[in-house]
């Protein structure tokens, strides 16, 4: 099969999944050509059956703002024609979807082309529900092709917002867990904490929903009874404000600032506790992550978490916003090793049984071949 896979670059799920789908549909032997405006953040391992596709946007004086909407466009109407694509598929419906929409029509003549749409969340959650914006979300997802959710919580917000005309699947995010799995290192934990300290983690793209002080201010109760340090990865809008709050609490020699990094296996591995504070999730792929390196996740009930973290099990769900007993949790898993290590393992389970990446992968050809073969009308 020949596939066309369009997202966006930055560092997020949406454009992580859609990277890590594009290696996965490779090594099943179909060719897949990512476009982007960038190369996206995990693009970064050669596949001789993966082809990049920089995405210029034009810059005219007339115009105020880049064409970003029409410039993807007339790139996948060029990469349709040239390498006759027979499946695009879009991560985020705006504006991914509109651009694979023109495109198709740009093509029609020639091509029998279909598009796919897979929605993470914020696109549904946050995006489709501003009023300027849920008319062209609506329009986008009935005239694509197929519609994804990558959560049973996404797919009914979906169906509750704008009721599309044709039927959606859930098919969830996904992780290698060959290459997402423990790795000893005690060298490289001993960099970050003395051998009776536990490592707390939180991994995000530090935007306001995932509500970064949260997690400082649930590390300033956890580590006055147990001896913790806590690293945080990644970057973003909320950056300063998380900078500024770790020195009024005094915690600057407890916490670590690392950035955008792309060894997270690494991190996670001298890890024994991810926490999570997001407003919403569509899904929560970096505590997937985690769970598949045998980290166990405290994290608010929100979005889609539910559906893997499970409270009492492999971690543990609290209300939103409740920061003492999100810390609460916290010390009882870092306190009674017994109990973690039982979380942990039970973690590594969940994902190898319902969220890697092969399974996935074959669910998403699937629904190409249906596609292509005229079974999904």
């Amino acid at each position: 099969m020949k596939i066309a896979i369009v997202c966006y670059p930055t560092v997020g799920g949406s454009g992580i999944v859609a990277t890590e789908l594009a290696y996965n549909l490779a090594s099943f032997g179909n060719i897949v050509h990512l476009v982007s405006y960038s190369p996206p953040f995990r693009f970064n391992k050669y596949n001789e059956n993966i082809f990049f596709h920089n995405v210029p946007i034009t810059n005219y004086p007339l115009f105020e703002f880049p064409m970003y909407t029409i410039s993807i466009a007339a790139k996948l109407a060029e990469i349709v024609e040239s390498e006759n694509i027979e499946i695009i598929h879009c991560h985020y419906a705006i504006p991914h979807t509109i651009s694979g929409i023109i495109a198709k029509e740009i093509v029609n003549k020639f091509s029998k082309v279909k598009v796919v749409t897979t929605l993470h969340g914020t696109d549904v959650t946050l995006v489709g529900k501003q009023e300027n914006f849920r008319k062209i979300v609506q329009y986008a997802l009935n005239k694509t092709d197929a519609i994804t959710c990558v959560s049973e919580f996404l797919y009914q917000s979906t169906i509750r917002e704008f009721s599309p005309n044709k039927p959606i699947e859930v098919i969830p995010n996904f992780v290698d867990t060959n290459e997402y799995k423990r790795q000893s290192n005690p060298k490289l934990r001993r960099k970050f904490a003395d051998d009776e300290e536990k490592i707390i983690i939180h991994i995000s793209n530090f935007r306001k929903v995932k509500r970064v002080p949260d997690v400082v201010q649930t590390f300033s109760l956890i580590q006055k009874q147990i001896p913790s340090r806590l690293i945080l990865v990644g970057d973003g809008p909320d950056f300063s404000e998380v900078e500024n709050l770790i020195i009024k609490l005094n915690l600057k020699d407890k916490v670590w600032l690392l950035g955008e990094q792309t060894s997270i296996v690494e991190l996670l591995s001298i890890s024994d506790l991810f926490i999570l504070t997001s407003e919403t999730e569509g899904f929560g792929l970096a505590a997937l992550e985690a769970m598949s390196c045998e980290v166990p996740v405290v994290c608010y009930n929100v979005g889609g978490l539910s559906e893997f973290v499970f409270d009492g099990i492999n971690g543990f769900l609290v209300p939103l916003g409740n920061i003492e007993l999100l810390a609460n949790k916290s010390i009882e898993l870092l306190r009674n090793d017994t109990l973690r290590q039982s979380f942990a393992i039970n973690a590594r389970k969940t994902v190898v049984k319902n969220f890697d990446s092969r399974i996935i992968t074959e669910k998403y050809l699937n629904l190409y071949l249906s596609l292509i073969n005229g079974s999904i009308l």
